[in-house]
């Protein structure tokens, strides 16, 4: 009795604010070096991120997706010459998704650190943090890449 009377609150809760959403709060891991980004990371490419062609649903909120075009495959399968890429959301800031500016607001031949394979949800940062690096101009790249 009393559970279906709870299930009548909240279905009449959720009439009067129009939808239940959840948002998942992440503690985020710290790559102290593009090494262990490297190593975490499902797909590492470098890249040009393009621009942004809408939104997806990442832990619970809408958060952006760019277009990126791959120049070169530094880790993971070929996901072919361009992918769409969602911004990893910080999540439970009070509405604000990307208090320090969207990671991939960003110009430039870049490495990104992806994870989530495409046959899931999509691909993504690994983090908010740690998932874009200025790909240094001289070609070197920051971390050893596995044979």
């Amino acid at each position: 009795m009393w559970i279906r009377m709870s299930l009548a609150a909240l279905l009449a809760a959720a009439t009067l604010t129009g939808c239940v959403t959840s948002e998942t709060c992440v503690s985020w891991v710290d790559f102290e070096t593009p090494q262990d980004a490297y190593d975490d990371a499902r797909l590492v490419v470098r890249g040009e991120v393009g621009a942004i062609t809408g939104t997806r649903a990442v832990l619970g909120v809408q958060a952006t997706v760019h277009a990126v075009t791959v120049v070169e495959v530094l880790k993971g399968d070929d996901p072919g010459s361009t992918i769409e890429v969602a911004s990893t959301p910080i999540t439970c800031t009070g509405g604000e998704l990307y208090p320090d500016g969207d990671p991939l607001d960003v110009t430039g031949d870049v490495i990104l650190f992806l994870g989530d394979p495409p046959d899931t949800h999509g691909w993504r940062l690994i983090t908010p943090f740690d998932g874009v690096l200025p790909a240094p101009a001289d070609g070197t790249l920051p971390f050893e890449v596995a044979d």
